[in-house]
């Protein structure tokens, strides 16, 4: 487990600064158009692609024209990369590459025409392959390869990482897009899932991120590092446990397992925030997933286990938001301090939003309760 690190520790925060470049260009876009981007931002997900938008100042007062518009810097499919952090040292991130997919211009009745240039991460394009899927016996580079061989696109591992990796008996990809499923893999276990290109070629890395092996545990603090904190406690869709119901047609016979609360290492809220008081909330309610494709009593162990693990994980959320941390990402954690026994804690982040703008650079969180 890392040291929380408090974030006024080994940086400063006066001076943001982003910059964008073309895909393949080794220059820097020119002042002359960074200038006018008015805002920037930048937004990663578990469950959902990377994202990025920029707005942008479209008119020419000199030349009394739209600059951008009718211009081809920022026309969709445009393949850009966006930098995040601020002035001095080594302290800008790349944060996203890929394609502009769409282009909004604004022509409002009264201040300056303007544009929004929205764009999303090259696995875009990877993302319309939906399915269920179990993988058995495998490590999450085995499982990447597994996927990558289904979508025909090469996936690059590390072997060296490769050899310390757990193997996994059981893991389910549940209905969901492949290119999806491998990233919240990536992102749960610190790796980081991108594409590469040979000779135009693409090819998908699954490697340990170097960046987050560095990457510290913030410690964000209410009333000086958070700015706000919104925690919600939701016992609502909460169940006390799980059980897992299938048929075995080889040697005709039930499988099944129940997972219970106490069989758990999360737990949504420490004791001291009263969680035996607010599971008797709900200890009557249940789940039963009937016809998952379980073979053996492990691997329906397993299913439930994760199952009501998941459900424990959506218990205590919140949102917040901190100063500019481009090294704050979807699968950091931090320590929230401050805000009482009940929510004070380690989280995980879940998601982020990075923005630029006249409010200087803020860093918006969503994150869930992990306990162990």
């Amino acid at each position: 487990m890392s040291v929380a690190v408090p974030i006024h520790e080994g940086q400063d925060f006066y001076v943001p600064a982003f910059r964008v470049k073309r895909l393949g260009d080794q220059r820097w876009m020119p002042a002359t158009v960074v200038r006018d981007v008015t805002q920037v931002s930048y937004t990663d997900d578990l469950k959902r692609i990377d994202s990025y938008k920029l707005t942008v100042n479209n008119w020419d007062a000199e030349l009394q024209t739209f600059k951008y518009s009718d211009g081809d810097v920022f026309l969709p499919g445009m393949q850009l990369e966006l930098w995040l952090g601020y002035y001095g040292g080594d302290q800008l991130r790349r944060v996203i590459r890929g394609p502009i997919t769409s282009q909004q211009p604004s022509f409002p009745t009264s201040g300056q025409p303007a544009v929004e240039v929205s764009g999303e991460n090259v696995m875009r394009v990877l993302q319309n392959e939906r399915r269920s899927q179990a993988y058995r016996d495998m490590t999450d580079s085995q499982i990447a390869q597994a996927v990558g061989q289904r979508l025909g696109v090469e996936v690059r591992t590390d072997p060296a990482a490769v050899r310390d990796e757990e193997t996994y008996a059981y893991v389910l990809q549940r209905d969901q897009p492949s290119i999806l499923f491998l990233l919240e893999r990536a992102r749960r276990i610190g790796y980081d899932l991108y594409v590469g290109e040979d000779e135009d070629e693409p090819y998908l890395c699954f490697r340990p991120s170097h960046a987050r092996e560095d990457r510290p545990t913030y410690e964000l603090a209410y009333g000086t590092s958070l700015i706000h904190f919104d925690p919600i406690l939701n016992t609502t869709d909460q169940v006390s446990e799980v059980k897992v119901r299938s048929w075995d047609n080889v040697n005709k016979r039930l499988i099944e397992h129940t997972a219970r609360r106490s069989d758990l290492r999360t737990r949504g809220v420490g004791e001291e925030g009263g969680q035996a008081a607010i599971e008797r909330s709900f200890r009557d309610n249940r789940e039963v997933l009937t016809n998952l494709p379980v073979q053996t009593r492990q691997e329906a162990r397993i299913v439930a286990t994760e199952t009501l693990e998941n459900n424990a994980k959506e218990m205590l959320t919140a949102t917040g938001s901190t100063v500019g941390l481009p090294d704050l990402r979807a699968g950091s954690v931090i320590s929230v301090k401050g805000v009482g026994r009940r929510y004070s804690g380690r989280y995980f982040v879940t998601g982020t939003t990075h923005t630029i703008g006249e409010g200087g650079y803020t860093t918006q969180f969503n994150c869930r309760r992990e306990e162990l």
